[in-house]
């Protein structure tokens, strides 16, 4: 075993969390860290296993359990020893009272003050350093491992337990996305939706997406809008838009606020109409002159800049209609009407001779006249009323099509009649069949079968069962594509083979090898590495004009192409910490230091061995984890604890001073030694020593990522020793430290996409998966297919226990 910290903060078979016991939005690796102390003596945190344990002593962990006779043999004389002096009856620290503990069993009857106990014992926060007597190593060890045992082990042979799913609202890109594929639009319906929540690192998990009444608000009125963009009526054939004199907006010399827009010189009045529709319009304007000259006044129509029509304004201040008929394209055209012929001549005798002018009452456009219905259109509405077919049956031969896959799953005949009811009213009040098809497209987006992905119900409370194909069919387009199933995954449910494992197998390769598998990059990846953070990095403009809105998409494009590639071409997930290579253009590329790229296509490039490798040193990252005006290494060791090696600290202390402030204080002259001192507090040593390595390991990149060998004249020194006694210089010999801990890697992103494909935190069952998922990564040179394939085939996702609620 290989100790890097001084606690050991691996994922320990079986140990993830009270079955009962939610974990917090980020994750149970802070317990994991805290718990399951081993062989070093040590003064500071966090230990990170190395080598990976056998499978015997996997099995001896498994088969190890807290005892009564060790809590009364070891544990409660630590307690009554080193903590009443604390924690007695008489007004005890934090209002945690120790002294009528007596059995084992009052620890799980108060979870929450031993979990935040063994925290505080694995960081050495308890009792306080400056305590003449604190239990030894052993003791702690002993203690800890025991709590640990206690609160969190879980025998895989015995426990059988899928795991319970709350209903799972669908998130903003779900919805997106699944609108998309049912009715073949990219309309960013959701653009407008609140934020989602984030619980365990993600936005998709069930019990954070809750429904608030501006949400449903927002479901309602972007139902309209899309029911109105698929749907073509015979009311948008022949529908008009009218823009008034108040509703034009006028260009050059055109006035506008009247009854008219007029322009005594060279002007237009212009509007921008919504066309749902491609096709030909009627465009029809109502204007009057002032005539002066030889020439009638003369007005141009104009649309998106071309001349389409030139009217003669017929008479002196008589109003009429001017009509052109023109093809518009779906969107919103600018439509002008012109004044092109100004005449003044202020000395004529005759008054009416003087001055040419032109005023417009309003612009009007009807249509399309003579388009066809969209492709989208015709892929809903396949039926129509005829005098051989009622509405009711073109209603139904719609729905039935349309319904399963709106709601995912096979529908009853009660819920198609319900939608051909709406169907068969419009018409009855004097509305079009297309424009009930519309009403009853509405009524399906805001229903919770299409809202919320709906599992079970159906079988005995708080017993477990195998999930049915469409709901298999679900889990898997929505962990891989983030959007709902396709033709052959529905085609496959319907024929109950998705449950096949040489079927399912066959989906995975499909679908991961698909466009839509891109939405693991977007949504996955990116929440797991903060890139979506990325959008908030803010350097100072000031001290970093460089960094430019060119440079920062290059940046997320360099990352996002990377795990892409890990992802696509089944590479080693190792190479998230030590790729040799990454992705650039010329830009990217210069910023790098990087010679031999131009232009502004991305390529694979090679990385420069002695200064960057994986992507703990992207620019991304590493702006990510920077302030403003200066590197933080404190930002920087804890992105890689939480991200790479699984690790959460506790928060910092209240009211904990600034680096700034402390060096002013201590009259320290370099981060480094401010940071020294910081490590002398009892208060702070434990974080630093974890965090201050790996911070200055990163030293040799600014705040925006570029490579540096001297801060304000002053030489880098990113050297670092980790609390294990291992040294390093510079960020790639800090990496292959990091790669060592393969297997608590493997773990951490394990833990994370099995999160994410669930939709919910892990409980304490989850861990036998996560370790038989690591098992068969070590076996298999940690590909990222066998990552994908070991969590569907998993029983947490292949099965559910039903609520008992």
């Amino acid at each position: 075993m290989r100790a890097l910290f001084t606690f050991d903060t691996r994922h320990r078979p079986g140990t993830i969390q009270s079955q009962n016991a939610p974990l917090p939005p980020r994750g149970r690796s802070q317990v994991r860290w805290l718990t399951n102390c081993v062989m070093l003596a040590i003064s500071s945190l966090l230990l990170i296993c190395g080598t990976p344990a056998s499978n015997a002593a996997d099995a001896t962990s498994r088969q190890r359990v807290a005892t009564d006779a060790d809590f009364q043999a070891k544990v409660l004389p630590i307690v009554q020893r080193y903590c009443l002096d604390c924690h007695g009856e008489d007004v005890p620290e934090g209002d945690v009272s120790l002294h009528d503990l007596r059995t084992a069993e009052q620890i799980l009857q108060h979870r929450d003050i031993w979990e935040r106990a063994i925290r505080q014992l694995g960081i050495d926060g308890m009792p306080p350093k400056d305590y003449d007597e604190r239990p030894s190593q052993a003791e702690r060890e002993a203690m800890i491992e025991w709590l640990d045992l206690k609160l969190y082990h879980v025998d895989c042979d015995v426990v059988d337990d899928a795991g319970q799913v709350t209903i799972h609202r669908l998130n903003r890109t779900e919805y997106n996305n699944t609108v998309r594929d049912l009715l073949g639009v990219d309309l960013d319906p959701a653009e407008d939706f609140p934020s989602d929540d984030v619980g365990y690192g993600f936005s998709n998990i069930a019990d954070v997406l809750s429904l608030p009444p501006l949400l449903l608000e927002k479901y309602i009125s972007a139902s309209e809008r899309i029911a109105g963009a698929v749907i073509m009526t015979d009311e948008d054939g022949r529908r008009k838009q009218r823009f008034d004199a108040t509703q034009l907006t006028g260009t050059g010399a055109a006035r506008t606020g009247g009854d008219y827009v007029q322009m005594t010189s060279r002007g237009s009045a212009t509007c921008q109409p919504e066309i749902k529709l491609a096709g030909e319009y009627l465009i029809r304007v109502e204007a009057m002159a002032d005539q002066a000259g030889p020439d009638p006044a003369r007005m141009e129509i104009l649309v998106d800049g071309k001349s389409i029509k030139v009217h003669d304004i017929k008479e002196h201040r008589k109003s009429a209609a001017y009509e052109v008929r023109h093809t518009l394209p779906a969107g919103r055209p600018r439509i002008e009407a012109a004044f092109i012929n100004d005449y003044y001549q202020p000395d004529a005798k005759n008054p009416r001779d003087r001055d040419r002018n032109l005023a417009v009452r309003f612009v009007e456009l009807q249509g399309p006249t003579n388009a066809a219905p969209p492709d989208v259109h015709q892929r809903i509405v396949v039926a129509t009323p005829s005098d051989k077919k009622s509405v009711a049956q073109a209603g139904q031969e719609i729905l039935q099509r349309l319904l399963p896959r709106a709601f995912r799953r096979p529908v009853e005949k009660v819920e198609v009649d319900r939608l051909v009811n709406v169907i068969e009213f419009a018409v009855q009040r004097g509305d079009s069949f297309e424009r009930g098809v519309q009403v009853a497209l509405q009524a399906i987006l805001v229903s919770p079968h299409f809202l919320f992905r709906i599992e079970g119900g159906n079988q005995e409370p708080n017993k477990q069962h195998a999930i049915n194909d469409f709901e298999l069919a679900s889990r898997l387009s929505y962990f891989l594509w983030s959007t709902m199933p396709d033709d052959q995954l529905f085609s496959l449910a319907s024929q109950g083979k998705l449950h096949n494992r040489d079927v399912l197998d066959a989906q995975i390769s499909r679908m991961l090898a698909d466009a839509k598998a891109d939405a693991l990059v977007d949504n996955f990846a990116s929440q797991w590495l903060t890139l979506s953070n990325f959008v908030e990095a803010a350097p100072d403009p000031k001290l970093f004009p460089e960094f430019t809105p060119a440079l920062r998409a290059d940046m997320i494009a360099e990352t996002k192409m990377f795990i892409r590639d890990i992802f696509r071409n089944d590479r080693s997930l190792l190479d998230f910490i030590d790729a040799d290579f990454t992705f650039a253009n010329e830009r990217l590329a210069k910023h790098y230091g990087i010679p031999g790229v131009k232009g502004d296509n991305f390529r694979r490039v090679s990385l420069p061995p002695a200064q960057r490798a994986g992507v703990l040193t992207h620019g991304s990252i590493l702006t990510i984890t920077s302030n403003p005006d200066r590197t933080s290494l404190v930002r920087r060791g804890v992105w890689v604890l939480d991200n790479i090696l699984g690790v959460e600290l506790p928060d910092p202390p209240a009211n904990l001073m600034s680096l700034e402030e402390g060096a002013k204080q201590s009259g320290a002259t370099s981060l480094r030694e401010q940071l020294r001192i910081h490590r002398e507090s009892s208060t702070c040593s434990a974080c630093h020593n974890a965090l201050d390595p790996l911070g200055f390991g990163l030293e040799n990149f600014d705040p925006i990522g570029r490579w540096r060998t001297q801060d304000e004249g002053q030489p880098i020194d990113s050297s670092g020793t980790l609390p294990s006694g291992e040294s390093f210089t510079g960020p790639t010999e800090l990496v292959r430290i990091l790669k060592k801990d393969q297997k608590d890697f493997a773990e951490l992103l394990t833990r994370k996409m099995l999160t994410y494909a669930l939709g919910r935190g892990l409980d304490r069952p989850d861990s036998c998966t996560v370790d038989d998922v690591v098992a068969d990564l070590q076996q298999n040179d940690y590909r990222f297919n066998v990552l994908v394939r070991g969590i569907v085939h998993s029983k947490p996702f292949l099965m559910r226990r039903e609520s008992n609620e």
